[in-house]
């Protein structure tokens, strides 16, 4: 028994020499492949570039993300993922909200907000993508908040996972609310519009300029001519009140192209002085009653206490010789009424006639340059805008009400300095106020 263990013993011991030679001879022949390689550190390097490669890897991946996450954040995108069998949208914290964490939302539900015409086109996208006619949804609709207030979204969403038969599963992507691009499209439309309509109403302006100066330009030439031959005295006279009334509207002309040449420009001259209201109520008054030729009655309604102001009185009186120049031109018969007076910030001008009045869809363009309530009326559209420009440059402001076929109401405010007329000349202090 014990021959055999020491038989057993040295087979073994035969056995694991050989085995190491072997393993010696293979050791070897690949220490001879691998000349450069020399001891653990040698052997350590391609580990230690792949280890160093990973991190770097892992430091792009982490700025990636980081990136990725501030983008999302500053346009302001809801990130979501449509599970189309489950029929549930995940979204990635609340839309309205704002707030962080994990919400499960019915698909049909949260659709039923979208307005009828948008909803069709979000449901035709997701067909879409079931058929393969498309891998993008891209889509803006106007969505019902829960205080039924609407406000405008854009959906965006692309196939992340397809199920067994090669159907769309998942969908992945993100809601953004675009009320502020929105707004912004519709100011930039209307910007457009308005300059497309100024330059349009230019235009007519320009076309419409060489009549409106030509006809009373012909008007003083033919007089001009005739009277030299006329030896008859009421037709002289009748022919140099002719040629005074035509100087007088050309002249109106001229002034309008030059103010509202100088408001295209930015520039609008203004000299404060001190004036008595009543005074220039009452010119305005009286050359407009000319004018008139009884034909209508010019009523003012002033305050009981006289007051004297500082403003520019070229541009206030300009701004109510305006005011009374259309009312006379749009009223036949009846009356134009002037009331004045003084309020806390300043002083307040109305003209009302009983004119034709003004309709309804020309109110909001009224103060448009270049615009005419009737364009058969003389005149080139200016009147009003330069009012405007003046009492917006002087810190006031201006407005208007009528109604067709009964008459116009037309006022302007304008911010001053006021002082009783009475007290100035008993303190005999008026001189000082013009100085």
């Amino acid at each position: 028994m014990t021959y055999i263990l020491y038989l057993i013993t040295l087979f073994a011991f035969i056995v694991s020499l050989i085995a190491a030679v072997y393993y010696f001879r293979k050791y070897n022949k690949i220490r001879n492949r691998l000349p450069d390689i020399d001891g653990e550190e040698e052997l350590m390097k391609p580990y230690n570039l792949l280890m160093q490669e990973l991190e770097q890897k892992q430091q792009q991946l982490k700025q990636q993300s980081l990136q990725h996450h501030l983008l999302v954040k500053a346009i302001k995108l809801k990130l979501w993922k449509w599970d189309l069998k489950r029929k549930e949208i995940i979204w990635e914290g609340n839309l309205e909200k704002g707030e962080q964490g994990t919400v499960v939302v019915d698909v049909d539900e949260h659709l039923s907000h979208v307005l009828p015409e948008y909803r069709k086109r979000i449901y035709e996208a997701i067909d879409g993508l079931e058929k393969g006619c498309s891998k993008l949804i891209d889509e803006e609709f106007l969505y019902q908040n829960a205080d039924n207030t609407l406000s405008w979204r854009n959906i965006y969403g692309i196939i992340y996972e397809y199920d067994e038969g090669g159907k769309p599963a998942i969908l992945i992507g993100g809601t953004q609310i675009i009320d502020e691009r929105k707004k912004l499209e519709s100011d930039l439309r209307k910007a457009k519009d308005k300059a497309e309509e100024a330059n349009r109403l230019k235009t007519a302006f320009l076309a419409n300029m060489s009549h409106e100066i030509r006809t009373p330009l012909n008007a003083i030439v033919g007089f001009s001519s005739i009277l030299a031959d006329t030896e008859d005295i009421a037709e002289k006279k009748e022919f140099c009140n002719l040629i005074n009334h035509n100087n007088a509207l050309l002249l109106k002309i001229v002034d309008d192209i030059l103010d509202i040449s100088k408001i295209e420009a930015g520039y609008i001259d203004l000299h404060p002085t001190w004036f008595c209201l009543s005074d220039l109520i009452m010119e305005s008054a009286t050359e407009y009653r000319m004018k008139a030729a009884g034909r209508l009655d010019i009523r003012i309604h002033k305050p009981g206490q006289g007051y004297m102001a500082e403003l520019d009185t070229k541009r206030v009186k300009q701004i109510l010789n305006n005011f009374l120049s259309n009312a006379l031109k749009h009223t036949q018969e009846g009356y134009i009424d002037i009331t004045y007076g003084v309020t806390e910030q300043g002083i307040e001008i109305k003209v009302t006639d009983t004119g034709c009045g003004i309709p309804q869809d020309k109110l909001p363009v009224i103060f448009e340059r270049f615009e005419k309530v009737d364009s058969f009326t003389q005149g080139v559209g200016l009147g009003l805008p330069i009012c405007k420009s003046i009492a917006e440059c002087m810190g006031g402001s201006i407005g208007l009400t009528s109604e067709a076929g009964v008459g116009t109401t037309v006022w302007v405010t304008l911010p001053c300095s006021t002082a009783p007329t009475p007290k100035l000349y008993k303190e005999k202090l008026i001189d000082n106020f013009y100085s």
